[in-house]
């Protein structure tokens, strides 16, 4: 044993991390993690139920891009890549457009490629969003872009144009009747810029939510899905072996 003696504060960094270090021996034993199934036994002993677990899960391996909005640019693509357990299969992609289109509120271009599941909506003038969900080794890549840039372009023309307008008639009869044109474009450009950022901000709030939200619908539709195709499989099981019990009962009789 070390003769070294530790300040208070040492002390409560020492037993701080050696609760640490025993919280997660009691978890993990020698493994480096638990297994779906596991985490789920560790999370009802402290209270947390299987639903909302299972949803963590659904969104955990969650990759964001563009995730933060920028002012000055005005961000107006997001890019979204999950990845989650099991495969997608035909009857899935069927439930899971109707989930895309009760959340988009409209109806896109539904494909079907050798290696993935796609749909795409575009709008003139506006943008697109694009959709794609890749099986592969047992689990499923789900891919969501969406892009707005033509809005971008017209929400800051058009808020540019109306502060713009509103300062040349303020200026109209003004003794400054002279630089007036270029005094109103300077406003145009002063007042009708920020006004176009707080909109696409608004904008940019609200596709960022229907995007995540679309990820954990996906995900739990994709979850229930496979979870009715377990149940149907062990209660044809179930079926099976009660008959063929019954006729052995038969037979002996």
């Amino acid at each position: 044993m070390s003769d070294s003696l530790y300040s208070r504060k040492d002390i409560s960094k020492i037993l701080t991390r050696a609760s640490e270090i025993q919280t997660r021996k009691e978890l993990y034993g020698d493994k480096e993690g638990l297994t779906e199934e596991e985490l789920i036994q560790v999370a009802g002993e402290v209270g947390i139920d299987k639903e909302s677990l299972i949803e963590a899960l659904g969104t955990y391996d969650i990759s964001n891009l563009n995730d933060d909005y920028n002012w000055f640019k005005a961000t107006s693509r997001i890019q979204k890549i999950a990845n989650i357990n099991g495969e997608v299969s035909d009857e899935d992609w069927e439930a899971i457009v109707q989930e895309i289109r009760k959340v988009t509120g409209g109806i896109g271009k539904v494909t079907k490629t050798t290696h993935s599941f796609e749909w795409e909506q575009r709008r003139q003038n506006s943008g697109y969003k694009h959709i794609s969900l890749t099986p592969n080794d047992g689990k499923t890549k789900i891919q969501l872009v969406n892009s707005w840039s033509g809005f971008r372009f017209l929400s800051t023309f058009i808020s540019c144009m109306v502060a713009f307008t509103i300062a040349s008639i303020a200026l109209d009869n003004s003794q400054l009747s002279d630089i007036a044109l270029l005094i109103a474009a300077g406003s145009g450009a002063l007042f009708g810029f920020p006004i176009s950022r707080l909109i696409l901000s608004s904008h940019y709030k609200k596709q960022k939510k229907q995007a995540e939200d679309l990820l954990q619908n996906i995900s739990a539709k994709l979850r229930t899905e496979r979870e009715t195709a377990i149940s149907i499989e062990e209660t044809e099981v179930y079926e099976s072996k009660k008959e063929s019990t019954s006729e052995s009962s038969q037979v002996r009789t």
